[in-house]
């Protein structure tokens, strides 16, 4: 299936999910033979995870695939910033793994990864261990706070991130939910590279919003030269909508977290509030390092970027959030995590069909909040380029809003019920 970039964005502005440009395009079952069962591992169920797990069985189905989560089911971060600011029920964003085992005859299993002997292709579990043919990773994001300047373990569940959708989510609701009026909250951004580039500024229009409404006041400090994502569709609301109770300070460098005062120390000045809400710097999900996959001294995984086959280890793949940045120019997204999960699975089946694996191609769309019923968007396309071997912008593939808008708003909830089926349903 062709697409052009202008049917592309047209259907992207529209909240669709665009599968052609997500690899499974050329690839049907009847050329799927395999000559003996072949065992998939699929660690960790969120947007990659499942998204790999669901369609290697939907591309072969005679794959014997396994999913592997501690928990029973994902709570996906995209609209996570609604549920805090109660604009939406975290069961809208809960996503039980037992749907698409059911569904496409995925094994799953609810457990803690312990280890892997990539060696003897065995991954262990709190549950015992599971022998592979092909595996694959998904660790999500981890958090990167700076222990030594007062962000040890006590700091870190005082005030909660939130940017792991979950407990923490209701963490953080409830404690917006508590609060006074007139008082005064602290949000602090992360640096550049972290999971999902516009989220941080959503969650600053939201709270923001909340602020107006309860005659409180609201501080973003930011360790970027500015707004990573969609800048200025964000200055313009925090500016029309939100000037009278948003300070926004960019090129913060924290220095220092006080805990008996409840401060955040940085080099412009020492900021107090009723409420924190610190989301620190990013790297790779905690299992990568716990596998090895992680290079010491790094932040992310490296693999291929044709393939996302692992440097460190053979016939294991690393997909979503995890990725080292250094291979391609994609954002950390649910999105393209979908997308490189599906990416996988085609190049596993096609190896077992004796083909080739297609370059990669790929589309990230990604909305966002303004106020609770005005959004924005941005739509992007990829692909792999032999002459940097890396994914990069394709040229002249890029699209954003030219205003908030109600509709955007509308197009938000087509794009979520979409991406949410595509990967958990």
């Amino acid at each position: 299936m062709n697409i052009t970039r202008r049917s592309f964005l047209k259907a992207v502005a529209a909240g669709a999910v665009i599968t052609a440009t997500t690899g499974c395009s050329n690839l049907t079952v009847s050329s799927t033979k395999v000559p003996a069962v072949k065992k998939i591992v699929v660690l960790g169920g969120g947007f990659g995870g499942s998204t790999a797990a669901k369609y290697l069985k939907m591309l072969n189905p005679s794959l014997d695939v396994t999913l592997i989560d501690r928990f029973d089911a994902h709570t996906s971060c995209p609209l996570s910033n609604e549920v805090i600011f109660g604009l939406r029920d975290l069961s809208f964003i809960t996503l039980p793994h037992k749907v698409i085992a059911d569904k496409y005859g995925v094994n799953f299993m609810q457990a803690e990864v312990t280890g892997l002997d990539a060696d003897k292709k065995m991954v262990h579990t709190s549950e015992g261990s599971i022998m592979y043919d092909k595996l694959i990773v998904s660790p999500g994001i981890g958090m990167d706070y700076d222990v030594e300047n007062g962000f040890d373990s006590e700091m870190q569940k005082a005030i909660p991130h939130s940017w792991i959708a979950g407990a923490q989510t209701i963490q953080l609701r409830d404690k917006v939910q508590n609060l006074k009026k007139g008082s005064t909250l602290l949000l602090r951004i992360p640096k550049a590279i972290y999971r999902c580039p516009p989220g941080p500024y959503e969650r600053a229009s939201l709270m923001a919003d909340f602020a107006k409404k309860n005659d409180c006041k609201l501080t973003v400090i930011d360790p970027n030269p500015g707004i990573v994502s969609k800048g200025p569709l964000f200055e313009a609301g925090f500016k029309e909508l939100y000037g009278d109770v948003l300070t926004y300070i960019p090129s913060t460098t924290v220095q220092h977290y006080d805990k008996a005062k409840n401060t955040i120390v940085t080099d412009k000045g020492s900021f107090t509030a009723d409420l924190i809400n610190f989301i620190p710097d990013q790297k790779a999900g905690d299992m990568a390092f716990q596998l090895g996959l992680v290079p010491e001294g790094k932040k992310w995984a490296p693999v291929s970027p044709i393939t996302f086959e692992s440097d460190v280890f053979q016939d294991v793949y690393v997909i979503g959030d995890a990725i080292d940045p250094a291979i391609t120019d994609t954002p950390k997204s649910g999105v393209i995590a979908n997308t490189t999960a599906k990416l996988v699975a085609e190049t596993i089946v096609r190896e077992y069909a004796g083909l080739e694996p297609i370059l990669p191609a790929m589309g990230n769309s990604c909305y966002s909040l303004v106020s609770p019923h005005e959004g924005i968007y941005i739509a992007t396309v990829y692909h792999y380029d032999p002459a940097v071997k890396r994914i990069v912008v394709k040229n002249g593939a890029n699209s954003i809003a030219k205003e908030r808008s109600a509709e955007n708003y509308n197009n938000l909830n087509s794009w979520a019920e979409n991406i949410l089926f595509d990967t958990f349903k």
